[in-house]
């Protein structure tokens, strides 16, 4: 497990192993092999080593370096380097004028089960590189070889070029992969355990399937097939080719959670491991990892320019989280409909949970799409109370509106364009030209899909309050918007789970005009003592539209009374084709949603 003699400059400029053959002490053992004297930044007498604090598709500052144990260092002689902290996430470590290589050793704490972290069990081993390693600072560009040991019984999934296998022991497994940079290292996620994998070729690019924590439950049998019409659908949105040489899912099945992180020729699916039991959970892990996938061509190709290199160290603000998510969460389901794994009424009751949430989160009026984009640090992966009234989700309403641009584009062009051609458009003149878009990209590729009005029709939705003339807009494709269970009264508060603690109150709503507040515990309604369990039956009992109710609240330990006037719920929504439809509503409706029987 170390490099020969001469291996500085010649083969790669860093050498990485990382240990996860203990699983029983929930710590992977990282070690970094390099020569001072070639990193560039180096000191007169020492050189910086940094932890990233995020990983790129999370948009949260994570601080990963809390993970990691006690930095130590040993120079050329074998004798012990001075190692200190200099930053939260920074470490200097010193050496001597003789030492021609250096060998710096740490360990991480794994035992978080997500998309973008670590986690060590008797089970098996996953981890997202960006929570495990140390770099020279200024480093980014140079190439380490990684080296991954692991418990013998063992098999490792990831996406990065491995060398020839080399031979395990009693001891374990080895695996050796091909030197890269730190953005392909961070970009290739390792998971090894006895996992179940299937694999086959699409259009002759091997894709996998990686099964992990299924605890005996049997995956579809239309799994691969059902993927492969997924990728293909995919892959005609932008042209028809497969940007990548392989591609692998790794999925994660555990108890709860529900997730995934793109990467540029894999991702991570993180699902409940009952989702094959059920025909809406195996359609909810369908789409996931339809967005997933769709990520490899927008947002690990297609990208925006502050994002066509990354800041490991500190946030990577854009103000296009509207594009590279909701766009994508537009698509997810979509894909799903145009691969016959969904009927159309199934993708229409999905679009309608997004509109649903969209119309009842007054967030849109406050901070538009690209304003929330750009502080997706501070309020997408950091919410709080008040999240729903300050900002709003560019993943759902970011879905909401490009539906609405996709039926501008096609009402426009009548038929013979949609947003796939902007896509492909945005595509030819910047990824494949080597470049990150900026928001004039965006705008020449709608004004050449659709003319200059679609510009407008864009800034209309993400610049601004998000308030698109829905009704309007679907009625051209035959399909009414609907307003269910309306004859309910609304309140207007999200309780805490399992209690009638107030977690939330929604602005203008009668909670609002009431003055309930966050943290509020409601203790009776109209006289009648309520309890957790008892308070949608006693709610619907008692309460009428504009008839004013006597809630008992305690709040910060002092009880106290307020009158709240209820009025109609806003409903849920629904998006049905309308009983009389036109010939020419049919034939947008059929273009856009093609009605295909469900292949299983």
């Amino acid at each position: 497990m170390r490099p020969g003699e001469g291996w500085i400059g010649r083969l790669f400029d860093l050498d990485v192993h990382i240990d996860a053959r203990v699983p029983s002490r929930r710590e992977l053992t990282v070690e970094l092999r390099f020569a001072p004297r070639a990193v560039a930044s180096v000191g007169a007498d020492h050189v910086d080593l940094f932890a990233p604090v995020w990983t790129p598709g999370s948009y949260l500052v994570r601080e990963y370096s809390r993970h990691h144990g006690r930095v130590t260092a040993v120079g050329a002689d074998g004798t012990t380097r001075r190692c200190a902290k200099v930053a939260k996430n920074r470490v200097r470590v010193e050496f001597q004028p003789g030492d021609d290589v250096l060998v710096v050793r740490w360990t991480v704490y794994a035992h978080e089960l997500s998309v973008r972290t670590a986690d060590l069990t008797d089970a098996h081993a996953y981890w997202n590189h960006a929570c495990l390693l140390l770099w020279p600072v200024g480093g980014e560009g140079l190439r380490a070889r990684v080296q991954v040991a692991f418990p013998a019984d063992w098999q490792i999934a990831t996406a990065a070029a491995q060398r020839p296998a080399v031979a395990g022991n009693d001891a374990g497994g080895l695996a050796v992969f091909e030197p890269r940079e730190l953005a392909a290292i961070v970009d290739a996620p390792i998971l090894i355990g006895r996992n179940r994998r299937i694999d086959w070729t699409i259009r002759g690019v091997l894709h996998s399937v990686v099964l992990d924590g299924l605890a005996g439950i049997e995956p579809r049998p239309t799994l691969a097939a059902d993927i492969e019409a997924i990728v293909e659908q995919a892959a005609a949105v932008f042209g028809g080719d497969l940007p990548y040489a392989r591609y692998l899912f790794l999925c994660l099945f555990a108890e709860e959670g529900h997730g995934g992180l793109e990467h540029a020729e894999s991702t991570t699916l993180l699902t409940g491991r009952a989702a094959f039991a059920s025909d809406k959970g195996y359609r909810e892990f369908l789409s996931l990892a339809a967005h997933e996938l769709f990520h490899a061509w927008n947002v690990k190709r297609l990208r925006p320019v502050e994002f066509w290199q990354y800041d490991y160290e500190r946030e990577n603000y854009t103000d296009f989280l509207w594009l590279i998510e909701g766009w994508t969460a537009y698509y997810d389901d979509l894909l799903c409909l145009r691969a016959g794994l969904f009927t159309r009424a199934q993708y229409l009751e999905a679009m309608a949970k997004n509109v649903e949430t969209m119309l009842g989160a007054p967030g849109r009026r406050k901070l538009s799409l690209r304003e929330s984009s750009h502080d997706a640090w501070i309020r997408l992966y950091r919410p709080d109370e008040n999240t729903r009234n300050s900002s709003q989700n560019y993943y759902g309403n970011g879905a909401v509106a490009a539906m609405c641009l996709d039926l501008h584009i096609r009402l426009a062009t009548d038929g013979s364009c949609c947003l796939d051609d902007v896509l492909r458009r945005l595509w030819a003149t910047t990824f494949a030209r080597g470049r990150g878009y900026t928001r004039s990209d965006v705008d020449a590729a709608l004004a050449e899909v659709a003319g200059p009005a679609a510009i407008r029709q864009l800034a209309e939705l993400v610049d601004d309050r998000l308030d698109p003339p829905l009704a309007e807009l679907l009625a051209s494709f035959g399909l009414a918007l609907q307003r269910r269970d309306t004859d309910r009264v609304m309140l207007g508060v999200q309780f805490a789970s399992g209690s009638l603690v107030v977690a939330s109150v929604t602005a203008g709503t009668p909670a609002d005009e009431a003055g309930l507040h966050p943290g509020d515990e409601v203790l009776a309604v109209a006289g009648l003592r309520a309890s957790a369990s008892s308070w949608q039956d006693l709610w619907s009992a008692v309460a009428k539209a504009e008839a004013n109710v006597e809630v008992l609240i305690a709040r910060r330990g002092v009880v106290q009374q307020v009158r709240v006037r209820p009025v109609p719920s806003q409903g849920s929504i629904a998006l049905e084709v309308r009983a009389t439809t036109t010939a020419d509503e049919r034939r947008r409706l059929a273009a856009w949603l093609p009605e295909r029987p469900e292949k299983r």
